[in-house]
């Protein structure tokens, strides 16, 4: 597994701007760095009309679930990429904030509770609902692959286990991204080959991402 750094048009948040998993990936316009990733099918769209892919979309391999408000053009453009993808009928439609997945299970916000059954269908995984740092924004605030995660530094030890538990993980760690950001979520990328982070990171940052989910 590489650790690159990145900034989408000067923002170090780049979790917040695409949605990449094993299989599958979506991008918004001029992500410089979608080569790197290895997924077989992958599309660059807007989503909602706006660059912040990463923000409304969540999921895994199986599916990426989108929100409503996503336009039919953009609907085509995943449906032309053969993307596997689910709208998602929530009137919280930031799903990348709320969903926390990888390819064997999935956390999603307590928001998001009525859904849960509709999302295991769709991601064809296990679901737990849950919180991270008592927050209900668990995807904002974990960074996972499919061998560990980083999640927000002030989870709790019983919170972690959860989520190591429900994602099938080997390591789990609490930490920060982006010089301190605890919402790794929002700052990085991560599938087993590469993570990418933003650009602002600190070496010991990298280090514990790189202990943790290799």
């Amino acid at each position: 597994m590489n650790i690159e750094k990145y900034n989408y048009t000067g923002n170090e948040n780049i979790g917040f701007h695409a949605t990449v998993t094993e299989e599958q990936a979506i991008y918004p316009p001029e992500f410089t760095r979608k080569e790197k990733f290895t997924a077989e099918k992958t599309v660059e769209t807007y989503i909602n009309r706006t660059k912040l892919v990463g923000l409304f979309t969540a999921g895994n391999s199986n599916c990426i679930l989108i929100p409503k408000e996503a336009t039919s053009r953009e609907k085509d453009k995943l449906e032309e990429a053969g993307i596997s993808f689910k709208v998602l009928d929530s009137p919280d439609n930031a799903l990348g904030n709320l969903i926390l997945a990888n390819d064997k299970g999935a956390i999603i916000s307590p928001k998001l509770d009525e859904m849960k059954e509709e999302i295991e269908e769709a991601l064809e995984v296990p679901v737990k609902v849950g919180k991270i740092a008592g927050l209900q924004n668990p995807g904002v605030s974990g960074l996972v692959n499919s061998r560990g995660a980083v999640i927000h530094r002030e989870a709790s030890e019983e919170e972690a286990e959860k989520i190591k538990e429900a994602l099938d993980l080997e390591d789990i760690d609490i930490g920060t991204i982006n010089l301190g950001s605890p919402y790794t979520g929002s700052g990085g990328l991560a599938t087993d080959d590469l993570v990418l982070v933003g650009e602002n990171t600190s070496g010991p940052e990298i280090g514990r991402i790189d202990r943790t989910m290799k």
